[in-house]
């Protein structure tokens, strides 16, 4: 039931004055000019004031029945205008049979003037007030210096948002990378916002709520040049998906400010301050004790992924669906051209198969060297310099990990800490079966280097031959398909990275562009919440064979059939498989695993693909301060892009000169006591309880972990937050030298 404010009791007591005081002015206006007013006359009043008590009830009962307490202080359109004529109709009869029946008959003038009295009294109640708001608001629009704002929603979410900016003050600002703050306040500041117009596709247009005119979505590029709207907030928290894109859209296109109330609504109408605590988060630094807080790399999750997310609750659908299959679909599309906006269900055939979205970077990487063929008694190379899944899921297939030092101060021009590839190839035995290289931080390896040493090892590789079940026969044939080692790519950090390369996994194919997952013969993607594109958990698969591998007898869909039965228990139907009428029978082809990805998650992933390349290009920006800061302080840094290479931007790791581990601990204690998180990418493994806890074979990697600090990279900083940590580095800088 909804709550009874002032408001609907100020209608009422005005519904009593009106319905009264209608047919006393009637009886007097019928006596008016009498020059003695008789006993006749205080007969009819005595009368009046007899019935009147009966009369105020049944006018209140039958307007309550008729819903004219429903809302009219917002707006009113022509239902609610037959309503009151056809109330004041019946009351007015009743008035007629109540008077004569039970007290008295009054003068035929007083039933006709009371009823039309009371007709207007009725309007004038409801509409008065929406007559003083539109003028109001024009007044407000024509005078006022704030900055028109169009809220979509519906209903009471609208009514609650116009009232929060009618008594609130909050900050915000558009997609975290425009440094002017907008203050939101019911007239005092000096750049507050004012609603000049709503969007509600379920009200009808002309309507006024709060005397802002209410208008449908289908033409908001229209709605926006009309009334000049310059910030727009999103009021409700299921806006369907498809408004919601228009709206970012135009936001972009436009540079418009956006910001979304909906997830805030259920606090407006009762703790305020928590409300306006939280839509700041969205757009002030968070500070503790007046420090400002730089987190180290928290999710960039916009209004878009959480809308899509909701879709897909309300769907039913929230396993393993038909988000995940197009999900796939538009990775293979973006992994192939770098865009993000292809249509992939224009043509089904080319973009299935091609990628396979499963729970975590860490599962796909193991079913990577699962389908591989990869087993007890093989060796995978991996470098020493890596995060511990590049190696472990190598253990999990019981294999053997050799690890490789990495370069003297990484790659000369990138600074990466790549692997050597001089001791790489002096590292490959009649054992290796892959060799896994880490695009690390998101700059993509030496892969031409390292085709040409396997391709030169290949009198070194055998094949397996086994085909004794449906997983190692495809393991075998792919292995004879390729005749050398295979090399795979932990691409983690690097979706959307590129590189300028001869080879491929299909083979020497002539110099060009290749996106990473087109380059390896196999990668494998982290989708984790740190990671530049999430999923919230998750990874993906995805291979590049020569054509060598399908001449063996193999099939993309092959592939794509046995990832599905590893990371589905080995069952030959998945649930959207089982879903057609009959086809609940199923088989299971081998005692596998449980690693697929579900619906909600492929959700959020849809959306944040179509925000990625603004996502990277953002990057960008802050690493260029990040550059010039370094560069002013003699600091080693990665180099992101080069003329052959193009990075997805993920981590920032600097190398401070002259320092050792202590002191390099001391600068990221320093820095978070500015409230600025950083971090090390990554501990050698080798120096792991899990690997040996041995570094001395491999001094490169430890010499690079020394002195390495990674600092905060995300698209939540604001230009800011970068300038602060520029600001925090140079003054730890003079305090640990």
């Amino acid at each position: 039931m909804r709550k009874i404010t002032w408001k609907d009791l100020l209608i009422v007591l005005l519904d009593i004055i009106a319905v009264n005081a209608s047919y006393l002015i009637a009886l007097y206006a019928r006596f008016y000019g009498i020059t003695v007013i008789g006993d006749v006359f205080y007969s009819y009043v005595n009368a009046f004031w007899q019935f009147a008590p009966f009369y105020t009830v049944i006018c209140l009962l039958a307007f309550w029945q008729l819903k004219l307490y429903n809302g009219m202080w917002r707006y009113a359109g022509i239902n609610d205008v037959n309503r009151i004529i056809f109330a004041s109709v019946m009351t007015s009869l009743i008035h007629v049979f109540g008077t004569i029946i039970f007290v008295k008959k009054m003068p035929l003038s007083y039933y006709v003037v009371g009823s039309v009295f009371q007709i207007v009294a009725l309007f004038v109640i409801r509409l008065g007030y929406r007559v003083f708001l539109m003028e109001r608001g024009k007044l407000i629009r024509h005078s006022s210096p704030s900055e028109n704002t169009m809220i979509v929603g519906h209903g009471a979410d609208v009514k609650k948002v116009l009232d929060y900016i009618s008594s609130s003050t909050f900050n915000f600002k558009h997609d975290g990378n425009n440094n002017e703050e907008k203050t939101v306040n019911g007239g005092s500041a000096s750049a507050s916002l004012r609603p000049v117009v709503v969007v509600d596709d379920k009200v009808a247009a002309g309507k006024m709520m709060n005397g802002v005119p209410v208008v449908k979505s289908n033409d908001i590029d229209a709605v926006i040049e009309k009334y000049k709207v310059r910030n727009i907030i999103i009021a409700d928290p299921f806006i369907e998906n498809g408004l919601r894109k228009k709206i970012e859209k135009e936001s972009e296109n436009r540079h418009l400010e956006l910001v979304d109330m909906g997830g805030y609504l259920s606090l407006l109408g009762n703790d305020k301050d928590a409300a306006a605590s939280l839509m700041e988060v969205q757009a002030k630094p968070a500070t503790v004790n007046d420090k400002r807080i730089i987190p180290f790399s928290p999710p960039d999750i916009s209004s878009a992924e959480i809308g899509e997310v909701t879709e897909a609750l309300k769907s039913g659908w929230i396993t393993t669906g038909p988000r995940t299959k197009l999900l796939e679909r538009r990775l293979a599309a973006y992994i192939e051209t770098g865009k993000t906006d292809v249509d992939v269900d224009e043509d089904k055939d080319r973009w299935s198969n091609r990628v396979v979205c499963l729970n975590s970077a860490t599962a796909a990487e193991e079913l990577n060297l699962r389908i591989l063929g990869v087993r007890k008694g093989d060796e995978v190379i991996v470098p020493a310099y890596t995060y511990t899944a590049s190696a472990s899921a190598a253990i999990h297939c019981g294999a053997t990990v050799k690890f490789v030092d990495i370069q003297k101060d990484g790659d000369k021009v990138t600074k990466c800490p790549e692997m050597d590839y001089e001791k790489l190839e002096a590292a490959i035995t009649p054992a290796t079966k892959a060799i896994v290289l880490v695009d690390l931080g998101g700059i993509v390896a030496d892969y031409q280097r390292v085709f040409e040493i396997v391709e030169k090892k290949k009198a070194l590789f055998k094949p397996l031959n086994d085909h004794s079940n449906p997983l190692s026969s495809l393991g075998s044939k792919i292995q004879a398909g390729l005749g050398r080692v295979a090399v795979v790519c932990d691409a983690a950090h690097a979706l959307g990275a590129s590189r300028i390369t001869e080879w491929c996994g299909k083979g020497k194919e002539g110099k060009k562009k290749r996106y990473v997952g087109s380059i390896a013969d196999f990668t494998s993607f982290s989708f984790h919440a740190v990671k530049n594109f999430t999923t919230a958990e998750g990874g993906a698969s995805t291979w590049c064979l020569p054509s060598s591998v399908y001449e063996a007898g193999v099939t993309d869909a092959e592939i794509y059939k046995l990832y599905q039965l590893l990371s589905l228990h080995g069952q030959n139907k998945d649930a959207l498989a089982k879903t057609k009428i009959g086809a609940w029978e199923y088989d299971i082809i081998g005692p596998w695993y449980k690693c697929n990805m579900t619906d909600i998650m492929a959700a959020i992933g849809l959306r944040q693909l179509d925000r990625y390349s603004r996502l990277l290009e953002r990057r960008v920006q802050i690493m260029k301060k990040y550059d010039s800061t370094c560069e002013e302080l003699g600091i080693s840094h990665l180099v992101h892009h080069t003329p052959y290479m193009d990075s997805s931007n993920h981590l920032y790791l600097i190398r401070v000169p002259g320092a050792n581990e202590e002191i390099r601990n001391k600068m990221i204690e320093k820095m978070a006591e500015r409230g600025v998180a950083t971090n090390v990418h990554y501990k050698p493994l080798p120096m792991m309880t899990a690997y040996g806890k041995d570094c001395s074979a491999y001094p490169n990697a430890y010499d690079y972990y020394h002195n390495l600090i990674t600092l905060p990279l995300h698209t939540l900083l604001s230009d800011e937050d970068v300038e602060y940590v520029c600001d925090c580095l140079k003054d730890v800088m003079r305090e640990v030298r």
